[in-house]
């Protein structure tokens, strides 16, 4: 049975310690409740969280083959009608405010039965047993039959039917790095074939994978999708001198924009969106905004201030609960000759910096945890173009746990065992190297490449440089160094990112592609221009 839970107390674990407790938020309909659109998602036993806890300790990491950093969506998404997503009850005018919510939250109930149903929790093995949380290093991802974490907050899948409801066009937001699993074909199939809307799949943070991979990425979309519309964007282009992998780098200083730097990916949006609107909407004074910020480029911040007490203000709507309520099956499109393009996604993809990446300007606050709009907003980037911003919400999935932490999809100040996720990082990209580690139980006279590493030893020893010490007994605070470690990879800086299917059997062909020429020009028109800040200064952040 789904368990329904009010308040932080009713989130965890049974009192057997066996089984994962869940938490369905309930909807108080006489009150507003503050806490009411936080992240909220399924909980791990206790005794999961230990046996992981101990393979982290005794178990040695690898790397694996390239092969294995790629990743089919039907890996994520299994083909059928069990991994959808909750969506709004139909209604009429007749119903009251309160019968509505009423028959939302019972729906929402019965889709989270249905879905645990057909997904049960994999019951928990013996410690002792040589189960691996992570796949072996010897062949490539295998299906997951476990469920993945996903939203159980009905309040904030309500603001995705009504930002759906309210939008000409959807921007699906995928950051490069995983892009399968933040593609739910679920919203694809539902906003094209059910409300004949346009889907365009925005690939964000491309300066984090080699171009050649953003192109393999884009041309593998469009190959399944022949109706999704696909481009490129990145707020922080990469600098021209930089061709190097950033997944064979570790960026010891996290970049900072010195000067105005416009974003890559706006002008293709533009094109793509006349295309779409075919003159039904006035996008000229788009074009302009754009023209002005390109002659801004490499403004100093003093000067850029100054420039902007010229530009035009951008007018911010704060969306109340009465926006909230559903709006009529087929309504106008560009209602009033204005184009509003919902903004849509899983945390931590850059929802919010793409929307100030396109505006020109900072006006919604970036961070890093998961989640962090709460409430959708309207921005008018132009009289006549509106972005609308929904809160970031996982998908029901089957994606490997410990990949969907390294994603930024769950919060990792949340996490109760991070080492597992560490050890599946370590599995991919060569951490000990790239963090410049000495093994805490190295053998004199054996060289360090030829130390074997543990994932707690590899925590142990980020600790050891890092200076991360128990409050009490002043010693390696390897929980510490496990969040530090999985918040470098969620910024860029410790770099995962997975590949298109056949990846590696055609990578001289992507590397040759002429898209990939013209994403590389692309990023040195756009690149340069960086400062940094020292790691002490970071450490603080």
């Amino acid at each position: 049975a789904v368990g329904v839970g009010v308040g932080a107390g009713a989130r965890g674990e049974s009192a057997d310690g066996d089984t994962p407790a869940r938490n369905v938020q309930r909807t108080d309909r006489h009150r507003r409740d503050p806490n009411r659109f936080r992240l909220d998602y399924d909980r791990e036993s206790r005794r999961e969280i230990e046996r992981r806890k101990k393979l982290s300790q005794e178990r040695a990491v690898r790397l694996v083959a390239e092969e294995c950093l790629e990743m089919d969506l039907d890996q994520v998404y299994r083909p059928g009608p069990e991994l959808d997503y909750p969506k709004r009850s139909g209604w009429s005018y007749e119903m009251t405010k309160a019968e509505l919510l009423l028959k939302e939250e019972r729906a929402f109930r019965q889709f989270l039965a249905d879905i645990h149903s057909a997904f049960p929790s994999n019951p928990s093995p013996d410690p002792g047993l040589p189960s691996d949380p992570n796949p072996s290093p010897d062949t490539p991802e295998q299906t997951a039959t476990q469920l993945s974490y996903f939203e159980h907050n009905l309040e904030t899948w309500r603001q995705l039917w009504r930002v759906l409801e309210m939008s000409d066009v959807v921007l699906l937001i995928a950051d490069i790095r995983h892009p399968a699993i933040h593609f739910p074909p679920a919203l694809y199939e539902h906003v094209t074939l059910v409300m004949k809307r346009s889907l365009v799949l925005v690939l964000n943070k491309v300066d984090l994978a080699p171009a050649s991979v953003v192109i393999a990425w884009k041309h593998y979309f469009q190959k399944r999708f022949p109706q999704l519309h696909v481009l490129s964007f990145t707020s922080s282009p990469r600098d021209p001198q930089d061709i190097r992998d950033p997944s064979t780098v570790f960026q010891r200083r996290r970049r900072r924009r010195r000067g105005r730097r416009a974003a890559l990916g706006p002008e293709q949006l533009l094109g793509v969106c006349e295309t779409l609107t075919q003159g039904k909407v006035d996008l000229s004074s788009w074009r302009e905004k754009m023209e002005r910020a390109a002659g801004r480029e490499g403004l100093t911040d003093e000067e850029e201030e100054e420039g902007d007490d010229e530009e035009a203000a951008v007018v911010v709507e704060h969306q109340t609960d009465t926006a909230l309520g559903p709006s009529e099956a087929g309504q106008e499109l560009y209602k009033d000759g204005i184009l509003t393009l919902g903004c849509v996604g899983f945390p931590n993809v850059g929802k919010s910096s793409l929307i100030n990446g396109l505006v020109g300007r900072k006006v919604v606050s970036v961070s890093r945890t998961p989640g962090h709009t709460k409430y959708f907003q309207t921005y008018f980037l132009t009289p006549t173009v509106k972005l609308c911003d929904c809160p970031g919400l996982a998908f029901p999935s089957l994606v490997n746990r410990q990949q969907q932490i390294l994603s930024g999809i769950y919060p990792i100040a949340q996490l109760q065992e991070p080492y597992s996720s560490v050890g599946y990082l370590a599995t991919r990209i060569p951490i000990p190297a790239l963090l410049n580690l000495s093994n805490p139980n190295a053998s004199s006279g054996q060289p360090q490449a030829e130390q074997p590493w543990t994932a707690w030893d590899i925590c142990e020893a980020w600790a050891e440089k890092r200076g991360y010490k128990t409050a009490k007994a002043a010693r390696n605070d390897v929980y510490r160094a496990a969040n530090s470690i999985l918040r470098l990879t969620v910024e860029g800086r410790l770099c995962l990112s997975t590949r298109p299917p056949a990846y590696s059997r055609h990578r001289e062909y992507w590397e040759q592609h002429p898209e990939t020429r013209e994403l590389m020009a692309l990023q040195e028109a756009r690149g340069g221009g960086l400062d940094h800040c020292s790691e002490e200064e970071e450490e603080e952040e």
